[in-house]
């Protein structure tokens, strides 16, 4: 009788062990998550923000000549990226887990051309990132039209052309840069 309780007591010191194993790896994980998604949040938003400039150095190197029809390739994993021709401006916006500027505070980034937003949705934070045209004289249309056009993650990368189309108008003489998407 005293071999069997000695295994009933292996038994129980076993299950309790990995109990509090699972506890500890549990704890822990809970303490490191939201660390992890706020690195990720992070490199989501340095991502864009690279990516925003390439796109704005593509726009600038279409308004040197008029013609110019140049390729920007968009890989968009999270995040919507719009084309507004309504209010000559691009803007990238996601909901992420985590701030990724001040909260309800517009910030300068590259050079002023690019804005930040952040504003706090219910338990996650809009972040917007926004390259806006007006002020340098570029009338941003879309299918030469002055139209919006949203995309969204996709799993293949995006095709955006973008065509220098002239100078437009004879008061305001704005340039206008034109997007086709494929």
């Amino acid at each position: 009788m005293f071999k069997m309780n000695q295994k009933g007591d292996v038994w129980v010191s076993t299950i309790l062990y990995t109990l509090i194993g699972l506890a500890i790896i549990g704890s822990l994980i809970a303490v490191i998550q939201p660390r992890i998604s706020e690195s990720e949040n992070k490199r989501i938003a340095d991502q864009t923000v690279q990516s925003l400039n390439v796109l704005d150095d593509t726009i600038l190197r279409a308004r040197e000549s008029t013609g110019t029809r140049l390729e920007y390739k968009l890989n968009l994993d999270k995040g919507n990226l719009i084309i507004d021709g309504v209010n000559e401006s691009i803007y990238w916006q996601a909901d992420l887990s985590s701030p990724q500027s001040q909260e309800n505070m517009t910030i300068n980034l590259s050079e002023g051309r690019m804005q930040a937003l952040t504003v706090k949705s219910g338990a996650l934070w809009n972040i917007k990132f926004t390259l806006n045209y007006k002020a340098y004289g570029i009338n941003i249309t879309v299918n030469e039209k002055d139209d919006i056009k949203t995309l969204t993650p996709s799993s293949m990368p995006y095709s955006i052309w973008i065509t220098n189309r002239g100078i437009q108008g004879t008061e305001n003489r704005t340039q206008q840069i034109d997007f086709s998407v494929d």
